[in-house]
């Protein structure tokens, strides 16, 4: 069976990744870390014509402080603050280099760092 045509797959990117969803970490890739709040994505860029088409945040973001020495290595994207329900699978930070963060330390996330695809 063939794939969506481009245009599908940009409609189902704009439609389902929203203002309002967040990123969340994990230091195993199969759950959520405890010890790193989640990032508000606020906006997210319209899905590229391109196949695999696929969006990322429009601007840098910074976290909230780490409330627990934690070794980042995916993060994920979820529907809301707290609760929710995980919209994409784990994907690995930094080119697949975990990220250590002490207490307290905030991690940043460059503009298009995060994004996600459709095909």
């Amino acid at each position: 069976m063939a794939g969506l045509t481009q245009a599908r797959q940009q409609a189902i990117l704009d439609a389902e990744f929203v203002s309002g969803d967040y990123y969340m970490f994990s230091a195993n890739g199969t759950s959520e870390t405890a010890n790193m709040p989640r990032v508000a994505v606020g906006s997210w860029t319209a899905a590229t014509a391109a196949s695999p088409s696929s969006k990322g945040n429009t601007g840098a973001l910074v976290g909230g402080a780490a409330t627990g020495a934690v070794t980042v290595s995916h993060w994920a994207v979820i529907s809301a603050s707290t609760g929710g329900t995980q919209k994409t699978d784990w994907h690995p930070v930094n080119g697949g280099t975990p990220k250590a963060y002490a207490i307290g330390e905030q991690p940043t996330i460059a503009a298009g760092a995060f994004t996600v695809t459709l095909d």
